[in-house]
């Protein structure tokens, strides 16, 4: 089956998209470097079309340690700084903002509203529906709050 099979530059030309493809799908930043490692060894097919297969994927295994570790290497010493620091962190967003209760605060946990959602809030103090309460930090899902 695999007798007739050329590895020429078309072919790491597909391996790059496929990796670039998975990149995509499993976030990760590993198969952008080695697609960049097939995309370098498609050139070199293209412009060396005498080179066996055997080397292109001793070229392609150099390349992909070399660019894995130099991005890795890269990446650590400047690190992608989100504009939004607390994109994942929906609760952070509130910390330093008063809000009224909507359900009262019994037993250290009560609700404000935040838009359209309730928010569980815990608190060390008890507080009727209506009372204002400042958030201070958050634990998840939960927002820790004070009295004002």
């Amino acid at each position: 089956m695999w007798d007739n099979f050329v590895f020429n530059h078309w072919f790491w030309f597909v391996v790059s998209l496929v990796l670039l493809g998975l990149e995509m799908a499993v976030p990760g930043v590993i198969f952008l470097w080695l697609a960049i490692a097939g995309g370098i060894v498609g050139g070199l097919v293209f412009i060396m079309p005498s080179i066996s297969w055997e080397v292109q994927f001793i070229i392609f295994s150099v390349l992909g340690i070399v660019s894995v570790y130099s991005g890795r290497t890269y990446l650590k010493r400047n690190p992608i700084i989100s504009e939004d620091e607390n994109l994942n962190d929906r609760g952070a967003r509130y910390v330093g903002h008063n809000y009224k209760l909507e359900r009262p605060l019994n037993n250290g946990e009560g609700k404000i509203r935040i838009g359209d959602s309730l928010w569980l809030v815990r608190g060390d103090f008890e507080a009727e529906v209506g009372a204002s309460v400042k958030v201070v930090g958050s634990d998840g899902v939960v927002l820790i709050v004070e009295a004002i």
